[in-house]
């Protein structure tokens, strides 16, 4: 009878090891989707130049030449799907958009106007918060706030 219980046990363990592994939990940043356009050097931060050329930079992604980017636009082609992978979330379930739309897109509406396009300039350097002239990778990816200290 010993032995029933022994296979038993390790068939038990067997099965419980086999389950399926849970996916890594991505806990990086929103990808920047306009900074590949925005950043023409590819060092990760954009420069004065970078920042002031940020109009046309924004314009040669209107493949529909509305003048506007809309969210498709904005994205980009999206990443392949490998099997079992459930379809994005609609707009309005998305999470915050990434800081460079955030301070690009004035309205809130996920896509850029004209007008929001020809103020890229301005909007951007919100986001200088040493006020330097430049966008540097902290600037561009900022971590969470220190946690405070309970006292």
């Amino acid at each position: 009878m010993k032995p029933t219980y022994l296979i038993l046990a390790l068939l038990a363990t067997v099965c419980a090891n086999a389950a399926e592994p849970k996916p890594p939990v991505d806990r990086r940043p929103p990808p920047q989707p306009l900074l590949p356009a925005l950043d023409k050097n590819r060092d990760g931060e954009l420069s004065p130049d970078e920042i002031a050329n940020a109009p046309t930079a924004l314009e040669a992604l209107d493949k529909d030449g509305d003048g506007a980017l809309s969210p498709k636009e904005i994205k980009g082609k999206p990443p392949k799907k490998t099997a079992g992978e459930n379809a994005p979330p609609p707009p309005d379930q998305m999470g915050p958009p990434p800081v460079i739309l955030k301070a690009l897109d004035l309205n809130k509406d996920r896509s850029l106007s004209a007008d929001e396009i020809d103020a890229a300039s301005e909007s951007l350097l919100i986001l200088d918060k040493d006020k330097d002239g430049t966008l540097s990778r902290k600037e561009l990816h900022p971590g969470k706030p220190p946690k405070s200290d309970p006292a």
